[in-house]
Parts: structure tokens; C-alpha cells; sequence
């Protein structure tokens, strides 16, 4: 870990010292942000090299609207003079393919999310939801009998996989395969050998995409793999490399961060009786419900950006070529911007969270996501209202400090019955 001066015009109570990579920034995370909201919401952190860290809601929603000062994008070294470091993290990890979606800017990313949208589009996912709740079920039909089960592993990462392969058109079957590589490379420390065996995998997993890929140019049907193959920009299709990319970031943002999402959920009501009777009694909260879990919880923690232009922040001068992260969970937490921000208010309204981001590389599957975690919470709520959650031997991801999640919910239920 690699620190580095301070700027010059950095005064020294905006200096900063913490590893974001660290189990213990990771653990006190809450404490640090809110530290931070009230002395320095923009500050200069030494080290990987210097970057500013955002923690304020008004900061955060800034810098994620502005787009051109504030770029997504992966292009080191670019012809402007400006080295686009993408939104992967800081440091960037290795071996990771770039976002084809998330880490493009200007018209090409554009054209790309107008393309897309009919896919993920709220009527497109309404049309989804009876195939996520019958998996949901079928997924807990498995367990039901026995009266235990992994509410991560059995569960909420199955259902995510396979919606997001049916919606990709790839072969159903492989489900565990990809349910698990991207469950791997988000849970574990990203210094460790299950990271580091994951990672190994990708090239593997990607070459089977492009070949699947290239059945369907022989037999394109009506799902997005063939739609991306047909899709031009400036008058050429997408080569192989900017296909793998947004499949990629496509495969990626449905299969574990909808798992994550839902398994902090469960396990949080698993521990919380009362929030989960207010479900159960009353379900027209779901809803209202999701969306503060959302904004709870923020999955997504943080991002990174790269300062396109010389521009002033909340009194900090940020240079060209400055490094950022933007934390959604500081911003989602900021008690200028909600009351009572760290506690769970199932009937929250307005709730103008930014666990999806904000401005123009806002998640362009947050419909999706949205419903299926709603679907899959709700099953659970519905069959085994009564599970117990064995606390002792759940575990949270650490040193991941744009994921969180579980790596796995262990729980016991009163046995019940198979559907008909």
C-alpha cells in the first residue's frame, strides 16, 4: 500500500489515514463516515497513491451527476492527458475485464443503456416476475422438509444466477457455475487463494460466453445475448472484446449483488422479530420496505471516479487527474439527508436513496433488482416465517471495499410441506 504526499492546498484537518481495504475500516465503517460528514466530507486519504473519499449525500450526488468532470470510464493513458482509472476500485484489481457498460462515458455509453433499457425496462421485469417467484419456491422446496438450509448458498444465490442466465439466454444448466465464481470473487479477500482461484477461472468462463455467443449469430432469438450481437454503433457492430465486456459487467451486476442484498435482509430480520412480523402482517409494505433495505445496507458501497478538470468541492481544490471514491453507503447514511439514518423504517417516504447511483451510469437494472430481492424476501416470509438465523456462524465479506454481503446464512425452520 502505497501512500502519497499531500497536496499542497490540502489543509491538514482534511488529511485522512485509513486503509478501506482493512477489516477494521470495513467493521467501524458507520463510525468513520459519519467522523467524516461532520469534519471533512471531501478528504485527502495518503494512501494507494492519494484519492479523495466523498461521504456526504450532497458531495456523493454531485460528483455522481457530473459525468464529464467526474468520469466513469477505463482509459489509461488517454489521448486528452487524463489516465481513466474506471469505477473498479482503488487500487483497480487485476485480472478483472473492464465494465462494458460501467466504466464507457460519452455517446457509445448512451446508445448502449437506450438499447438496453426495453430489456430491464419496469414492463420487462413485471413479465419476469412469476419465473422468480417459481424459482424462488422450487429453490426452497429443496430444504423445506428438512428444516434447514444456507438461505446464501441454497438460495439467494441460485435464484439471481439463473434469472440473469435466462434473461442472457445462456444455457440454465450452468447456473452453479457462474453463481459461484461470482459469489468467490466478491466474498473473499481479494489477497487470498479462494480470490485468487476464482479470478484464474474468468478467462475460462468468458471463452464459453463468446462461444456461446457465436451460436447465436448462426440462430439469434429474442434474448439480450443475440440482441448485443446484432447492436451497431457508428455503423459497426460490437467486436469480441466489447461484447465479453458488457456481458461481463452484465452477468456480473445480476448474479451477487442481488444475492448480497437479499441475504443482509434476511439475516437482518432474522435477528429483528418485530420488522418481520410488520411484513408479514402487513405486506402492502413490501414495497417501501425494499427500498429501505436498500438504502440500509447499500450493497454497492462505493466507486471510483477520476477528476477530468481542475474544480472546487465543499471548499477542497481537486486537481486533474485526481483519484475519487464516492461512498453510496456514507451518503445513504447521512442524517442531513434522512432522519433517523441508521435505523430501519419500513414505511420510509420519500426515500432518495443513491444505493443505485445517480445521473447518467445510474444502475440500469434496478427495476430488476428491486423486484427480485422483493420476491425472494417475500417467499421466505410466506413458508418458513419462523427460521432462526445461526448468528455465530454467518460471515460478512471484509476487505472488499466496494461489496458487501454473505458468504453464507445458515438457518433453522419448523419443517413444512413441498408445494403441490
Amino acid at each position: 500500500m502505497q501512500s502519497s504526499p499531500t497536496p499542497p492546498d490540502v489543509a491538514a484537518d482534511a488529511v485522512v489515514d485509513f486503509d478501506h481495504h482493512s477489516d477494521t475500516f470495513n467493521l467501524n465503517q458507520h463510525a468513520i463516515n459519519a467522523e467524516l460528514r461532520q469534519r471533512c466530507p471531501v478528504a485527502w486519504n495518503q494512501n494507494y497513491e492519494g484519492f479523495w473519499y466523498a461521504s456526504s449525500y450532497a458531495a456523493v450526488s454531485h460528483m455522481a451527476r457530473d459525468g464529464d468532470t467526474f468520469a466513469h470510464k477505463y482509459e489509461p493513458n488517454a489521448d486528452d492527458g487524463v489516465d481513466y482509472q474506471g469505477e473498479m476500485g482503488i487500487p483497480r484489481p487485476e485480472n478483472q475485464p473492464a465494465l462494458g457498460i460501467g466504466e464507457v462515458d460519452g455517446d457509445y455509453h448512451l446508445a448502449l443503456r437506450h438499447a438496453l433499457a426495453p430489456f430491464l425496462s419496469p414492463g420487462a421485469v413485471d413479465k419476469m416476475r412469476p419465473f422468480m417467484e417459481d424459482r424462488a419456491h422450487h429453490f426452497l422446496d429443496q430444504h423445506i422438509e428438512k428444516g434447514e438450509m444456507d438461505l446464501v448458498l441454497d438460495y439467494a444465490s441460485p435464484v439471481p444466477a439463473i434469472l440473469t442466465m435466462k434473461l442472457m439466454g445462456l444455457p440454465l444448466a450452468n447456473w452453479q457455475l457462474y453463481a459461484t465464481l461470482f459469489h468467490n470473487v466478491m466474498a473473499v479477500p481479494q489477497d487470498s487463494a479462494e480470490y485468487t482461484d476464482a479470478i484464474a477461472k474468468v478467462p475460462a468462463m468468458m471463452q464459453e460466453v463468446l462461444e456461446y455467443a457465436a451460436t447465436r449469430r448462426a440462430k439469434p432469438t429474442d434474448d439480450l445475448t443475440s440482441f448485443l450481437i446484432q447492436f451497431e454503433f457508428d455503423g459497426k457492430r460490437l467486436d469480441d472484446e466489447q461484447l465479453l465486456n458488457i456481458l461481463w459487467n452484465l452477468i456480473a451486476g445480476g448474479v451477487d449483488t442481488t444475492t448480497s442484498q437479499t441475504a443482509l435482509t434476511l439475516r437482518h430480520l432474522g435477528t429483528r422479530p418485530d420488522l418481520r412480523q410488520q411484513l408479514i402482517k402487513r405486506p402492502e409494505l413490501y414495497r417501501t420496505a425494499t427500498d429501505e433495505f436498500l438504502r440500509y445496507f447499500s450493497v454497492n458501497r462505493s466507486l471510483s471516479r477520476t477528476v477530468t478538470k481542475d474544480v472546487e468541492l465543499q471548499g477542497q481544490c481537486l486537481r486533474k487527474n485526481d483519484r475519487v471514491i464516492i461512498s453510496w453507503l456514507a451518503a445513504n447514511h447521512d442524517e442531513n439527508e434522512f432522519e433517523r439514518a441508521d435505523e430501519i423504517v419500513l414505511d420510509r417516504s420519500p426515500n432518495r436513496h443513491v444505493a443505485f447511483g445517480l445521473g447518467p451510469h445510474r444502475c440500469i437494472g434496478s427495476h430488476l433488482a428491486r423486484v427480485m430481492s422483493e420476491v425472494m424476501v417475500k417467499a421466505v416470509l410466506d413458508r418458513i416465517p419462523d427460521y432462526e438465523v445461526d448468528v455465530d456462524n454467518v460471515h460478512q465479506y471484509l476487505g472488499n471495499p466496494a461489496m458487501t454481503g454473505l458468504s453464507n446464512l445458515p438457518v433453522t425452520f419448523t419443517p413444512g410441506a413441498k408445494r403441490s
